[in-house]
């Protein structure tokens, strides 16, 4: 992995040390889905209840919705930001105990009509029993809230919009807190600099708790191959203890899940832009997502043939702009590290 050892990246080394220091103080072991999205921030955030009401039943119900809003975790090349704790993403959504009625708290809706109800329900039922869905961790609702604004007309970017919401409380459950990270560029210079630091752990146990923290990250980053070469040099690693192999089938388990969601958001937003939805500003934004999407899967010549259009579109807003030349600059990076590696490089 490279890495700078310039006067100018002082300051980034030190960040990542930082960051070391905290991925190897955290705890090894994965959240659970139910620990990471639903775990009680009353003490440390302090709730706000919301009085809903059931628009298919008229039933009452309060959802809870979390108040804090930090940015310490920093964002995502696709938008996902990050806080310190809960994430309130996993708190936006609300799911009725009584129909399984799904939709975001600000935007739950106070009447249907009998034929859109009729919709819904039919659509709700394909989720399973009412028991099924209230077991559902947030994911599964923001799945279905993004099923039942299809079925009242939402607009493809409205939808993929929620599909793309619920894949990030899945990712959620995979990186964790890792402080700081600021987009794709930020997040390959932290990467490298942390990979080149879990070198000189040696022995089994810290080794694995290393690699399984670069994974994270490299998720975070939406880097593909690294994540997977990461993932695959556990196997390489006596084992410590640690169940790192059912953990690494968990980790895959989960990205499996993500995934899913996204191309669900890709399909969402590549129907609305073909349909030239929105203004020309919007369409170029939803673009540069679906491209972000096609690299977070591995497909790189997609990704850049829609950051080609999105950079050569004069509607293209000045911010989506530069995310996109800053993943752009990471794909040449990978490009000739992945020649390298082929011509023999080393890895971790």
């Amino acid at each position: 992995m490279a890495t700078s050892n310039s006067a100018s990246d002082q300051g980034l080394t030190l960040a990542s040390q930082a960051l070391v220091a905290l991925l190897f103080v955290a705890v090894f072991m994965l959240p659970s889905t139910g620990q990471a999205q639903y775990k009680d921030p009353a003490e440390q955030f302090g709730p706000e209840l919301r009085r809903l009401i059931d628009p298919l039943d008229q039933s009452p119900f309060e959802a809870r919705t979390v108040l804090s809003t930090n940015g310490l975790g920093g964002y995502d090349s696709d938008g996902c930001s990050y806080a310190r704790g809960p994430q309130p993403r996993s708190f936006a959504i609300a799911t009725s105990p009584t129909t399984g009625f799904s939709a975001p708290i600000g935007r739950f809706p106070a009447v249907l009509t009998e034929a859109e109800k009729k919709r819904v329900r039919l659509v709700i039922a394909e989720f399973g029993s009412l028991q099924q869905i209230l077991a559902m961790p947030a994911s599964g609702g923001y799945e279905i809230a993004a099923a039942i604004a299809g079925s009242l007309g939402a607009s493809a970017y409205d939808i993929g919009e929620l599909y793309l919401q619920g894949a990030w409380t899945v990712r959620d459950t995979i990186v964790g807190f890792l402080p700081g990270l600021q987009g794709a560029g930020d997040t390959w210079r932290k990467m490298g600099e942390v990979s080149r630091l879990a070198q000189q752990q040696v022995d089994p146990a810290p080794r694995t708790r290393a690699l399984f923290d670069l994974a994270r990250i490299s998720h975070r980053g939406g880097f593909f191959y690294e994540r997977e070469s990461f993932l695959k040099l556990l196997s390489t690693v006596p084992d410590a203890g640690l169940n790192a192999v059912e953990k690494r089938a968990e980790f895959r388990r989960r990205v499996a899940l993500e995934q899913r969601l996204l191309q669900r958001a890709r399909e969402q937003f590549e129907r609305g832009v073909q349909a030239g939805q929105g203004s020309a500003a919007d369409r170029s934004y939803y673009l540069y997502l679906v491209g972000d999407i096609d690299r977070r899967q591995g497909r790189f010549e997609a990704a850049q043939r829609a950051f080609a259009a999105v950079v050569k579109d004069s509607a293209t807003a000045e911010e989506v702009r530069v995310l996109v030349e800053d993943i752009q600059a990471v794909l040449k990076v990978q490009e000739r590290q992945q020649v390298q590696s082929s011509d023999g490089g080393e890895g971790l």
